[in-house]
């Protein structure tokens, strides 16, 4: 499977272009605002293991399951149950079958 990038910032693909070059409309991304809402609540609604996953694949990009059960592998040979499931189920995010396989190498009772 091959991936193309596509700017969404693409003069042809963002709607009404031409209207905005001569100054008709404003640009669509020119109203675009920050909707995160205060620090406070940053975080609120969110799943936070999802977070770790997303901040994990952000670092090791298409290899982040490797480096997940590369943790796991670590957290378990440290004797850190809690840190080996914590890994198993962030792999689990990114391949259900090498996780399930990992869990049953790693943890066989």
């Amino acid at each position: 499977m091959s991936v193309r990038f596509a700017s969404a910032n693409h003069p042809v693909r963002r709607l009404g272009w031409r209207a905005a070059g001569r100054g008709l409309i404003a640009p669509a991304l020119a109203r675009a605002a920050n909707d995160n809402g205060d620090a406070a609540r940053e975080d609120a609604g969110f799943d936070p293991l999802l977070q770790h996953a997303l901040r994990h694949f952000a670092v090791h990009g298409l290899a982040a399951a490797d480096a997940a059960v590369d943790l796991a592998a670590e957290a378990t040979a440290r004797g850190d149950a809690n840190a080996r499931d914590h890994w198993l189920a962030i792999t689990r995010m990114f391949d259900r079958r090498r996780a399930v396989t990992v869990h049953r190498e790693l943890a066989p009772f």
